[in-house]
């Protein structure tokens, strides 16, 4: 029976993420004993790299530009090549053709481990071993989708995942997390999916592979300084405060309700009631003004009339928290 991946080496992970990149996530066993034994021997003890066929035609990825030495048949030695701008002409004996491959069923069940999702979650493959829907975590109380996805550097698999991923929207929030270093282009994601290299959760003063969770509650959050990415999870706003995207959920506000959340959201997140009333009531501050500032009045404006009765807005209690003395947050 084989055991259960729990951990890699960071240098590992690195390098199993850029095997990924490889079209058929494939290596040539001689290069990996040339270049990575050591790196290669955790890879294949893990399972997550099994042996393969016999390659015939690219190896592994070059370092500096993510592209592939491709194997050319030398009729004069009767042997395989591959030129490198450095080496020059380099001859492969026959015995180092053997290849691995990576395992994506264990592979994926190894990320699922490590981003703390429940095996009983099943996962996914979306589109042709490129996008994997590994399931949902939690993360300072926030309830994520996570995804894999491969090769976005080529147009057409950028398209396929597009396709794949609109079709996804009801998941949300997610994170989708890619194997290659350079930021995809061409892509629209929609709201509340964020695009993150894998490379970039990793703890990163650790040698062994694990997840730096700061750096998913940032996602989560929104922070600027976390992305690398396209797209994003966080709490936003249209530009009138009249819609809030949070959690993955799209809410409408009033004039007077756009106007306490852009009050909140400009004040870094905390103000005291005196000036949401106010600002909240900026079509009627006189009126305003000249009532009682209670916790009640607040509660007035945060509420909606459904069906001819009023009901507390969604939004209230959950985003909007009161820290008490008449001082309000939002909680995101």
């Amino acid at each position: 029976m084989m055991r259960e991946t729990t951990n890699l080496s960071r240098d590992s992970f690195e390098l199993l993420l850029r095997i990924f990149e490889h079209p058929r996530m494939t290596v040539s066993a001689g290069l990996l004993q040339d270049n990575f034994p050591l790196l290669a021997e955790e890879l294949m003890e893990s399972r997550c790299l099994v042996p393969d066929a016999n390659q015939s035609s690219s190896s592994i990825p070059n370092e500096e530009d993510a592209s592939f030495y491709e194997l050319i048949w030398d009729s004069d030695r009767m042997q395989h090549k591959y030129f490198t701008a450095g080496a020059g002409w380099i001859f492969v004996d026959t015995e180092t053709m053997k290849r691995h491959v990576i395992d994506d069923d264990k592979t994926m069940k190894f990320f699922q481990h490590s981003l703390g999702i429940p095996a009983s979650q099943r996962v996914i493959c979306l589109n042709d071993t490129t996008l994997w829907h590994l399931g949902a975590a939690r993360f300072s109380g926030h309830r994520v989708h996570i995804y894999f996805v491969r090769r976005l550097s080529e147009p057409n698999v950028r398209m396929d995942f597009l396709r794949a991923i609109k079709r996804e929207v009801g998941k949300t929030p997610a994170i989708i997390l890619y194997a290659g270093r350079n930021d995809p282009i061409e892509l629209d994601l929609p709201i509340d999916q964020a695009l993150i290299p894998f490379h970039q959760l990793l703890v990163r003063d650790s040698v062994h592979f694990s997840i730096d969770e700061n750096a998913v509650h940032e996602i989560l959050s929104g922070k600027p300084a976390a992305t690398e990415s396209t797209g994003g999870i966080s709490l936003r706003f249209t530009t009138d405060y009249r819609t809030v995207y949070w959690n993955g959920e799209e809410y409408k506000l009033t004039k007077k309700q756009s106007a306490i959340m852009e009050c909140l959201y400009t004040e870094g997140g905390r103000a005291h009631k005196d000036l949401l009333l106010a600002e909240g009531g900026r079509a009627h501050k006189d009126l305003l003004l000249a009532e009682a500032r209670t916790n009640e009045q607040m509660h007035r404006i945060m509420r909606n009339k459904v069906d001819g009765n009023w009901v507390v807005h969604p939004l209230w209690k959950t985003l909007i928290k009161s820290e008490g003395n008449g001082y309000y947050r939002l909680n995101a």
